[in-house]
This record gives C-alpha cells, structure tokens and sequence, in this order.
C-alpha cells in the first residue's frame, strides 16, 4: 500500500520561502527556562513566516497535527475540577422513538472500537464524540511509535526505575549547583542522558502519590527485581509485561481481519525502517539495561526481534557511523500515520455512524437494573467545548477512553467514604478511578528543507523518513514532499519528535527537549551539515497518566459501559486491542448485570480471557491473558450501591452481601470467646 505520507511535488514562488533559522529562538528560550528553573508551561511557536510556509508545503499535516493552531488557554481542561464527570441517576422517562447510540467517547481506543462497529451491520447506530482539541492530546503529541518491547512499565528500563530516578534527579541538581556549565553542556550533549524527573514539590505535597509511587516499585521488584536472573520476586507469567506485550502485538492481528481501506500501521521495511540508536557515543555497560533476558522469558524472543545494522548498511541509509552508534532495526515494530483519526472517522460517516465534536462529556445518567442491584447507562450528558451549551444523547451502550486529563469519576451523591477506603482509593473519596499520577514529556515538530544540488542522491534522503528511538526519546516522519522553488530542487520533510518525563507534573522540564533536539535529532540526522536547513515549529507539553501497574486500568462502572484509562503512554500501541477489548468486557459486565453469569464466573472470564461472544467482531476471540488484574472490580457496583442501595434493600449488592459475612464471622468468634 501506497505511503499516504508521501505528497506529490508542487513548486513555490521565491517570495514565500522564509529565511530558516535552525531554531535559534526556541533554543535560546529553552537554555533560558534551564537557567530560570521554568518548566514549559505553554505552547511555544515558531517564527510564523516559516508556520504560514510549512502551510504550503504540508497543508495536509497542519490540519492532520493542528500545528500552529494550538494555544496556551486550550490547556484549560488540564485545571483542577475542570474534567470531572459525574454518574447521575436519570429522572426522566426516554422519548417514545428516541434513538439510542451507541456511544463511543475519547481517544484511541474509543475510535478504534467504533471503527470495528463500522465494519458491522450495526455501523448506523456509532456516534463517535471529542471535545475538538486534540492538538494539545497525547495523541497527537506522542511519537506513535509502535514498538513492542516498550509495550510494558517503564521500570523494565534500570535507568527508569523510580528508584534511579530519584537517585538521578537529585545527582542533576546537586551538578547544576555546582557546575552549572558542565551540566548545561551534558544535556546539549549527550544522546544517552537519561531525562526522566521527580517533581519533589508537587509529590511530597500529595500522600496519594506516595501510594502510587510505592506500588509501582514494589511492582517493579516482584517484576524486574536486581535486573539479574533469580532476584525476581514472581514467576514470567505473573508480571504485567506477559500480558501487555503480547496484547500489543495482537494490533496487526486484528488490523488484518479488518481490512481497512487506508494505513493504520506502517511496519518497518527498506524505506521506513524502525530503528534504535545510541547517537553520540556508544553505549556504556549498565547503561539502559532493558531487562531483556527477563522479556525473552517472559514473552520469546520473537517479540523482541531486532536486527543490527552494518557501518556500510548505516551509511546507506545516510547515517554516519561514527557519531550514531549501536544502530539496530526493529522488525516487527513501526509507527501509526498522524493521519489515521481522519481516516477513521470519514470509515464511521462511511458505515452509517456520525460523528460528534466539540462535545465534552460531563455526565453519565442511568437507571437501576434488578431492583437497583445495579444499573445501566440511559443517556449521556454533553457541554459544547466552545458554546458551553449542554444537550443529552440517548445511550444504547457506552465506550470511553478519556485521556490523562480526566482523572475524576464521580456519582453526584453518595455514601461516605471511611479512611480505610479512602487510603485504598488513593485518597481519592468517591472518585471511581484510581490515582492517576501525570508523567509529562515535550512533545516537538519540526521543519526540515534539503538542498538537493548539495546532497544529491537517495542515500541521504533515507534516515529522514525513519521513525527512531533512544531511550524513551522517539521521532518519526509526519510528511514528505519535493518542492520546486524557482527552479531548484528541494526535499522537505515534516518530523514530530517527542522524549522526557516530570512527574508528577502536567508541565516538562525544559532540559528534555533541549536534549531531545541537540543530542538526538542533530545528531542522527546531521542538521549541521551544509545544504540542510531546519525550523522548530512548534514545542508543547504531552502529559501521560501513570497508575501504580504503569499498564492500562479497565473498569465498567454501569451494565453497559466500559472505559479503559492509566495507559501511561501504551495508548497508541494498544490502541486496536484495546477497542476490542472493551467491547469483550462490555459483554461479560452485561452479563453479570442480568445474572445470567455470577461474579465468580465474570472474575473467571476476565482471568481467562473466555470471550465465547465479541460484539461486532463475528471472528475468533484473539486474546488469551489475565486481564482481571487490570480491572476495576472494587467499583464496577458502586455507583448502583450508592445511587439505589436503599431501594434495594439487604440484597442490593454483592459488596453488602459481604459485609453481613463479615459481620456475622466476628459474632461467632466472640461466642467462641
């Protein structure tokens, strides 16, 4: 299939073309921020004669990645109280006619699961929803790499362990207070400084963080251990990474039964290749240890295929040997098109669904079921992003995956909540999700224009269309394109580029994209050699959202809903089995919600990933691990309890059922007594 990221050539008057500048104000202002101790707190933008430039070469791109058009006060929905939702019991009786969607709200995983309805003969009944700013969205800012090995917690990366972290954040600063020269020159130089921080202000002030952050190392040393064989605390087939790699690598697998018309997936092959390097000096011993022995055990070696490449191979492709070292190809791995959203929603309008934007969902309305022993989802509740108007859907079922920013799940009134649940929730009292924690990188575009009288020949032309990572630093090609300009050739490319981590914090620390662009980019790409100019865009912060498993959290708080959240970066990479995966639970939780199934048997279901039926899916059933460890069980009642408990009576809920046994345990051992 023909490279949709490939445009067909086009000529440009001289007037037009800008001066470029190699992002000498961007970079100046990023040193700044370093020697201010500023974070990146807003959108940052390029000159504008080179923005309305990049509008005429890559018309496409601009509207695809909304560069240029992203502001600062778009990040609103970021503020405390600004995205909470609410489930709320629905007081009105449904309209005589009225047309129940079903409802698909969010990001990657929502569309994707929208799009398998689309395929169906149910595709007239999907309404897909966004609030319209996803130009500041970690999808659109994430390098939407698909690399499967990174398909699990970070921690399987010693230089990411929360512990090294810790160790590395406070080393950097006791350096820039010492030697503030030296340290700046460290991070412009070197391509393996490790860029992932602790935000000590905003963590120490949060005891739910504490929580989340002592989870998440315990998981890793059950995990991961030492990073030698035999200090690893659980079995292979206990750890997350059994199940999260392989759920990542089933995205081509459904890709394929779905036979989409238009790219999802590029896999790496002799024009676009998926690489890893260590750019500026090769890697030392101990550093960057990925555990790999471990993932080989723990998922084959098939899932972590690489190739390394020759010097005379690496030069082929335009790369000089001698300044990027350690180059290895990924071949089972890839990148998604940035343009893979358009697609599909123009397949939803195509199978019959509509589409819906610019609508924040604010609430969720249901109905008791069984006398209130649960409930399911009748209508939704919208805010228009721009107007504020607020309208309502009738809802047939419901699918969500919010993002990072919506961190609050809430019924609008409830019971109270004791201590001991408060410290199980995170310290979150009533919020039905659990705690999230913001880890948040630089997110990058950039403009790149080769002289092509001076670097003649396809060589050189390679590396830019590569998607290549270092670390947790990653970028990819967005677009291509050959412009005539008073008749002298050019070649231009769009890259978007990404790397970093603050938390927990929803700004970055200005070092990671100073890093990102003088040690990585200029390095693998050579933008210091003559005949090659380049611009920076655009630079932004890209917010993920981190659980204490550091994988995905599933929860279906009502019959016929379910939500995936936490993906703490894995969002792009499981996006396709995540919208199947959805749809799989969504059938159990009706299931259990109707009592043709008991709570036992859900919890078996999930264990066992014993889908027998898949809505919309009509094939087999691809999944084949635990993902009850990932879900949300404690509240997947609560808002029934909470709204219609009393109604229910003694039977109301299982969690009521348990608390009599508990209380009738403790009167037999005092008659004992």
């Amino acid at each position: 299939m023909r490279d949709n990221r490939d445009y067909p050539p086009i000529s440009i008057p001289p007037d037009k073309v800008p001066t470029f500048t190699n992002g000498k104000e961007i970079l100046a202002e990023l040193e700044t921020r370093v020697r201010n101790k500023r974070l990146v707190d807003e959108v940052i933008s390029g000159p504008d004669d080179v923005t309305d430039f990049f509008s005429l070469v890559f018309p496409e791109v601009k509207r695809q990645h909304h560069v240029g058009d992203t502001r600062t006060s778009d990040y609103k929905i970021w503020e405390k109280g600004e995205n909470v939702i609410t489930i709320e019991e629905d007081k009105e009786e449904m309209c005589e006619g009225e047309k129940k969607w079903d409802v698909y709200v969010g990001g990657p995983a929502a569309m994707c699961g929208a799009v398998i309805q689309a395929q169906s003969e149910d595709g007239g009944n999907v309404l897909y929803a966004h609030d319209g700013i996803r130009g500041i969205s970690n999808w659109k800012g994430s390098a939407s790499s698909y690399i499967l090995r990174d398909i699990c917690p970070l921690y399987h990366g010693s230089s990411y362990n929360s512990l090294y972290v810790a160790y590395v954040t406070l080393r950097d600063a006791l350096h820039r207070r010492v030697n503030f020269p030296g340290y700046l020159q460290t991070v412009k130089s070197d391509g393996l400084w490790v860029n992932v921080r602790i935000y000590y202000r905003a963590l120490l002030s949060d005891p739910g963080y504490w929580l989340l952050a002592l989870k998440n190392q315990w998981n890793a040393v059950k995990d991961v251990g030492l990073y030698m064989r035999g200090t690893y605390l659980t079995s292979a087939s206990n750890t997350t990474a059994y199940t999260s790699i392989i759920h990542g690598s089933l995205t081509p697998v459904i890709l394929k039964e779905l036979n989409l018309p238009y790219t999802v997936l590029y896999l790496s092959n002799e024009r676009y290749m998926s690489l890893d390097a260590a750019p500026g000096r090769k890697k030392s011993k101990g550093r960057f240890i990925n555990a790999k022995d471990r993932l080989e055990e723990t998922v084959g070696s098939e899932m972590l295929e690489e190739r390394a490449l020759s010097k005379e191979e690496a030069r082929s492709r335009g790369y000089d040997p001698d300044r990027v070292f350690n180059l290895v190809e990924r071949p089972i791995d890839g990148a998604f098109p940035m343009s893979v959203d358009q697609d599909m929603e123009e397949d939803i309008i195509r199978g019959g669904g509509k589409i819906r934007d610019r609508s924040r969902l604010v609430s969720v309305l249901v109905k008791p079921v069984r006398g209130g022993q649960d409930c399911k989802v009748t209508r939704v509740r919208w805010e228009d992003a721009v107007t504020g108007e607020m309208s309502t859907t009738a809802v047939n079922t419901l699918t969500t995956s919010l993002g990072p920013s919506a961190t609050t799940l809430r019924v609008s009134s409830g019971e109270s909540v004791g201590l001991f649940r408060r410290l199980v929730g995170g310290l979150q009292p009533g919020n039905l999700m659990q705690k999230i924690m913001l880890a948040t990188a630089s997110t990058m575009v950039f403009l790149i224009k080769i002289d092509k009288t001076q670097l003649p020949g396809e060589d050189m032309l390679k590396k830019f269309r590569d998607d290549l990572g270092v670390g947790n630093k990653h970028y990819l090609m967005l677009g291509e394109r050959e412009v005539d300009i008073a008749g002298k050739p050019y070649h231009v490319f769009a890259i978007q580029g990404s790397g970093g981590g603050l938390f927990p914090c929803r700004h970055s620390h200005p070092e990671a994209p100073l890093n990102f662009i003088n040690a990585v980019l200029n390095t693998t790409l050579q933008l210091d050699t003559p005949g090659i100019e380049f611009e920076i865009l655009s630079l932004r912060t890209c917010s993920r959202g981190v659980t204490a498993q550091n994988f995905m959290r599933l929860a279906a708080p009502a019959a016929n809903m379910t939500m995936v959240y936490g993906l703490g970066g894995l969002g792009m990479g499981t996006m396709v089995p995540n919208g199947l995966l959805l749809k799989a639970v969504m059938k159990q939780r009706g299931m259990l919600a109707e009592g043709v199934i008991s709570e036992i048997e859900f919890r078996e279901n999930l264990k066992k990933s014993k889908f027998d039926v898949i809505p919309h899916w009509g094939k087999e059933n691809p999944f084949s691990r635990d993902y009850f460890k990932f879900f949300d069980m404690r509240t997947s009642r609560s808002a029934a309890r909470q709204l219609f408990g009393q109604r229910a009576g003694s039977d109301s809920s299982v969690f009521q059922a348990r608390s009599s046994t508990f209380k009738s345990i403790f009167r037999l051992l005092r008659l004992r007594r």
